[in-house]
């Protein structure tokens, strides 16, 4: 899989999460077998589970939207392969009518085009996890999306437009040729 192709299904992969669309998200880029760890436990070893997993969080909202910060790839040699990183901050209004919010990290291994692992921390473990220091370098027209001027440009440079930081959604996205 070229860099560009595994480029747009990454970017597929955000769009749908930042939408909400969580099952969309994992039926179109988990791969088959794929190992799903919530803060630091197994919760599901094939996508089978892993949907089986996300449905009581699917079906708790009546709306999700999610905002990418922090996003970070490290495509690797293989083709269709690569380390992510990134933080979304998600919104939603449950089936009770009450205003939640969660912010989830995630660590993500891509072979052959789709997910074969994804490790999502939450709550307390958010803040060692989000700053170890061990981020993967912007590579490959992914860049860091931190919105602030180095930033920017660092996005606007691999041809990605920042939005505004507070705009809901991706805040990086692809600039049509």
């Amino acid at each position: 899989m070229p860099p560009a192709a595994f480029r747009n299904r990454l970017e597929d992969y955000l769009a749908r999460l930042a939408g909400g669309d969580l099952d969309g998200a994992c039926r179109t880029h988990f791969a088959q077998e794929v190992r799903l760890v919530d803060n630091g436990v197994t919760v599901a070893r094939d996508r089978v589970s892993a949907l089986r997993k996300l449905q009581p969080v699917a079906r708790r909202f009546v709306m999700l939207r999610g905002t990418v910060e922090d996003l970070a790839c490290a495509p690797a040699r293989a083709q269709g392969a690569g380390s992510v990183r990134f933080v979304c901050r998600f919104e939603g209004v449950d089936v009770d009518g009450r205003l939640v919010r969660e912010t989830v990290s995630y660590r993500q291994t891509w072979r052959e085009g789709r997910i074969v692992e994804e490790r999502q921390t939450r709550g307390a473990g958010i803040a060692p996890a989000a700053s170890d220091g061990n981020a993967p370098a912007a590579i490959d027209g992914i860049a860091s999306a931190a919105i602030d001027g180095d930033a920017a440009r660092a996005l606007r440079r691999a041809g990605l437009r920042p939005r505004p930081a507070r705009a809901p959604g991706i805040i990086a996205q692809k600039i049509p040729a």
